[in-house]
């Protein structure tokens, strides 16, 4: 009796176990936007410009999810799919002049599809959060 509950038990723990690799093996990887910009500051005023956007392809629980994790002053940046769907907002806090790395992910129900407009703005914020500097970059989703 007692040897067949452990051959039952050892078949489900198979079971479950295959079905939990092949969910695995069938996961889609979702966009991501990495987006470097410049910020130079002159006679006390920021201007930022957006250096480089490169899409990459990840698994969904390397894409970054939810807001910033930092306070103000800061860098954020956010991607507008069609002026319509919104992504993550990424940002990091501001220390002046430098380059600023900022990885964009987006929501399971707004993913850029072939053909979208996406358009990415990042900003230079100041520690109450008022825009001090802007750069946009519209790219066609291929």
């Amino acid at each position: 009796m007692k040897k067949s509950i452990v051959i039952v038990v050892f078949v489900a723990v198979l079971i479950f176990l295959g079905l939990l690799a092949i969910s695995f093996l069938n996961v889609e990887k979702v966009p991501i936007l990495n987006v470097q910009a410049e910020v130079t500051v002159t006679d006390g005023k920021p201007a930022i410009e957006i250096v480089q956007i490169d899409r990459e392809d990840v698994y969904p629980l390397q894409s970054p999810r939810g807001g910033p994790d930092t306070g103000f002053p800061g860098v954020d940046a956010v991607a507008i799919i069609n002026s319509s769907k919104m992504s993550y907002w990424p940002a990091k806090d501001y220390h002046g002049n430098g380059t600023y790395d900022l990885v964009i992910g987006f929501y399971q129900n707004a993913l850029p599809k072939e053909g979208d407009l996406v358009k990415v703005v990042v900003k230079v914020v100041d520690v109450r959060g008022r825009t001090l500097a802007t750069a946009k970059e519209v790219m066609l989703w291929e």
